[in-house]
C-alpha cells in the first residue's frame, strides 16, 4: 500500500493506493493517526484506488473520524471504489462517513 499526502491551506488530502487489510494496517493506522493528531485541518480520504478494506481498516477509519470530531474537524471519504462502498454499506457505515 502507498499513501500520498497533499496538504493545502484548508485541508489535508490523503490518497490511498492499495488494499487496506491486516497485512498493511499498521502503516496505514500509524500514518493516519500521525496526521490526525498533528494537523488541525479537515481530512479528505481518496479511496478510489482501494479495491479491498477489511474490518481492521474500517476500525481505523472510525477511530480517525472520532479524533476529527473531537477537534471539531471533518473527515470526508471521497472517490470511493464500488467494492469499498459495498463494505461500508454492509457495515451500516455509509451514512456515518461523509461520502462525496
Amino acid at each position: 500500500m502507498d499513501i500520498e499526502i497533499k496538504d493545502d491551506e484548508n485541508r489535508v488530502r490523503i490518497i490511498v493506493n492499495g488494499d487496506i487489510e491486516m497485512m498493511t494496517i499498521k502503516g496505514f493506522k500509524q500514518k493516519l493517526f500521525e496526521i490526525g493528531q498533528n494537523i488541525d485541518k479537515d481530512i479528505e480520504l481518496d479511496l478510489s484506488n482501494v479495491d479491498y478494506i477489511d474490518s481492521s481498516g474500517v476500525g481505523v477509519l472510525i477511530s480517525l473520524l472520532k479524533l476529527q470530531k473531537k477537534k471539531d474537524k471533518k473527515l470526508t471519504i471521497n472517490k470511493v471504489s464500488s467494492k469499498v462502498l459495498n463494505v461500508l454499506k454492509l457495515s451500516s457505515l455509509s451514512d456515518v462517513f461523509k461520502l462525496d
